[in-house]
């Protein structure tokens, strides 16, 4: 990537930071794009030639979350061809609750702006979330499964926009103990494989970000490389440089 793509990729990553944090502000429809170029330093045109209108900018904030969502499914598809349905049941809910707690500004404004999303953006999700519950109740379960699987999926949805009070560990943990009581895995918990470290050094950090901005690496891949969790990298991810 040269200097000029790697500028244009961190002037684009600023404009959907400062947006999502005005929509969070501010509402989604009342913000204006002259402001989210304001917070970040840019003309209106210049912000333009990143996103012609708020709506995109909407979509561009969905599509890395759903991106990573369903890397988490393929993963835990793997695991649940060797471990069976509670293992993949168990990859799939701890990954998602990483996944929406760094995604708490963007899960909130889909929820107050679920009509303004676009279409094609929150289609895409919606796919994804129908695909995890078809995994996540097996091949052979019937209608109750299937809904204690759909509850679930909503369990750690809603609360991560609903209840901003909440610190993302205490949120965590209750939200995890309620989908294994819901779905009658009370070992889930317990049973977790030890996390990776969840600190890595100014330096790493700043190798996350630059990796994340070329496009060509997905979380998984940077957090393998750094050897953190990928909960880990999307905190970095969503953290200002210093």
């Amino acid at each position: 990537m040269t200097g000029m793509e790697q500028g244009a990729a961190t002037t684009k990553n600023r404009i959907l930071r400062e947006a999502e944090r005005l929509f969070v502000e501010r509402g989604y429809h009342a913000t204006a794009l002259q402001e989210v170029a304001d917070r970040v330093g840019i003309t209106k045109p210049a912000l333009y030639y990143h996103f012609p209108s708020k709506a995109v900018i909407l979509g561009a904030l969905l599509e890395p979350m759903t991106t990573e969502l369903q890397e988490v499914l393929d993963d835990a598809v793997a695991e649940g061809r060797r471990g069976g349905v509670e293992e993949l049941r168990r990859v799939l809910l701890t990954g998602w609750v990483d996944i929406f707690l760094q995604n708490r500004n963007t899960l909130l404004t889909l929820v107050r702006e679920l009509s303004s999303a676009p279409s094609d953006s929150f289609d895409r999700l919606f796919a994804v979330m129908e695909r995890a519950i078809d995994v996540g109740a097996g091949p052979h379960a019937g209608t109750a499964e299937r809904v204690a699987v759909a509850q679930a999926v909503s369990a750690i949805t809603d609360p991560v926009a609903l209840m901003p009070h909440l610190s993302d560990d205490v949120l965590r943990t209750h939200l995890l103990a309620g989908v294994w009581r819901l779905l009658g895995q009370p070992g889930a918990a317990s049973g977790a494989r030890p996390g990776r470290p969840r600190v890595v050094s100014p330096g790493g950090a700043e190798l996350a970000r630059e990796l994340h901005a070329s496009g060509a690496h997905s979380a998984q891949s940077i957090a393998d490389r750094l050897g953190v969790s990928r909960a880990t990298v999307y905190r970095y991810l969503k953290t200002p440089p210093p």
